[in-house]
């Protein structure tokens, strides 16, 4: 990344190439950004399609993401929108904001997937909910085309996504709190080894 900042591309092709050969996801995804952009190489839509695929396969979710967009353009191989959709698809489920909004136009559209308010909603809101802010101006042009039964629905399905990601929070709090215990003195010694046990948990 030092290299790509003083504009020295082919040391970080280099660089990037060599850590993307020991399986370095992040490698694999900058050095297809190399060849989809021509930097330090030749242009080579079907090499980055290659390094984005070695990074998305391994569950990378801007690997995923940057194979969504060769598929959804057709760059470096046939466009897809079926496959497009997948792949933002199994982005977006790991919070990456780009492939929700995408995502979440494609439902509204019905490009790639059946064509579907509520889903494009929950897409532009997760996107949203993380810093997009395109997405947010798309879920409110959105809103407007909504009978008020999809825009309950949609907003219910929003709320226990919100709700799912504060409770997967809850075990970190408790377990910040653990140690506490353990300061305490005398007769309640029993109940800090059972704090113990729940923080090694």
């Amino acid at each position: 990344m030092k290299a790509i900042e003083r504009g020295d591309y082919p040391a970080a092709l280099r660089e990037f190439k060599a850590a993307a050969e020991q399986g370095d996801r992040q490698a694999q995804v900058n050095l297809g950004n190399l060849y989809m952009k021509g930097l330090g190489v030749e242009q080579d839509y079907a090499a980055a399609e290659r390094c984005y695929r070695q990074a998305a396969e391994r569950g990378d979710p801007v690997g995923q993401s940057k194979l969504g967009i060769l598929y959804y353009y057709g760059l470096g191989l046939d466009k897809n929108p079926d496959e497009a959709a997948a792949w933002f698809s199994k982005a977006a489920e790991q919070g990456e904001p780009g492939a929700a909004a995408v995502l979440g136009s494609m439902y509204a559209a019905g490009e790639g997937v059946i064509r579907d308010n509520i889903k494009a909603y929950y897409w532009y809101s997760l996107a949203a909910d993380n810093g997009h802010a395109d997405a947010l101006e798309a879920r409110n042009t959105l809103v407007d085309e909504m009978p008020p039964g999809e825009i309950n629905e949609a907003l219910q399905r929003v709320s226990d996504w919100r709700q799912a990601q504060l409770k997967a929070l809850k075990p970190e709090t408790k377990a910040s709190k653990a140690p506490e215990p353990a300061a305490k003195k005398g007769k309640k010694g029993a109940h800090s080894r059972h704090g113990h046990k729940k923080s090694a948990k």
